[in-house]
């Protein structure tokens, strides 16, 4: 089993690839997501977003409302050089966290084994009060290979994220476009799923 620190230095070693896009453009999913995001999470109180690569997302927010944090050195570099108005940190795997209002997990939880999901959800979790993860939820694109996938479905997330104390406010589905041609959209969801959870009040 990948440890998180195991697949830190894995991301090192890798550099910026599988971090920007091979295929598909900017945005791969067939629509601005940066649109989306602006619309679903309030910044008001600060966004945090754990995997934040080099950055392709953070103009979804006000800068002054954003912190984009990454285990990965070099994607962290080239995210401050094409965003300088930005902030963006390396971090180390499971290390505590700044307090914001919103942690955004975009197609990041998914490169994380299922043993390791309660130690990487810990932190993030500790440091909001609202989590916001985003991926094509389904066991059925799971696989070995460089990088591993542990896709999950649905429920998956709930069960984990209840575990930290948090509860499914809201999900939507589109479709992911870069997925919907065949052979990817032949048994499998090739949509991307937005979870929505919120802290549970005591």
């Amino acid at each position: 089993m990948a440890t998180l620190e195991d697949l830190a230095a894995f991301w090192n070693a890798e550099g910026l690839d599988h971090v920007i896009p091979e295929v598909g453009g900017e945005f791969p999913e067939g629509f601005d997501v940066r649109l989306m995001l602006g619309q679903i999470i309030d910044a008001s109180a600060g966004v945090l977003e754990v995997g934040c690569g080099y950055g392709r997302l953070c103009r979804a927010f006000p800068p002054e409302r954003y912190l984009g944090v990454d285990v990965n050195a070099s994607a962290v570099s080239a995210a401050r050089e094409r965003h300088p108005e930005y902030r963006f940190e390396r971090i180390e795997p499971g290390v505590a966290l700044p307090r914001a209002g919103t942690a955004l997990i975009y197609t990041v939880a998914c490169h994380i084994p299922d043993e390791e999901l309660g130690r990487f959800l810990a932190p993030i979790c500790a440091a909001v009060d609202s989590v916001v993860i985003g991926e094509v939820m389904d066991e059925r694109w799971r696989r070995d290979g460089n990088p591993p996938i542990f896709n999950r479905d649905p429920e998956g997330y709930v069960g984990a994220m209840l575990r930290q104390g948090f509860e499914l406010e809201r999900y939507g589905k589109i479709t992911y476009a870069r997925y919907d041609t065949p052979a990817f959209n032949v048994g499998r969801d090739v949509r991307l799923t937005l979870h929505v959870y919120r802290r549970r009040s005591a």
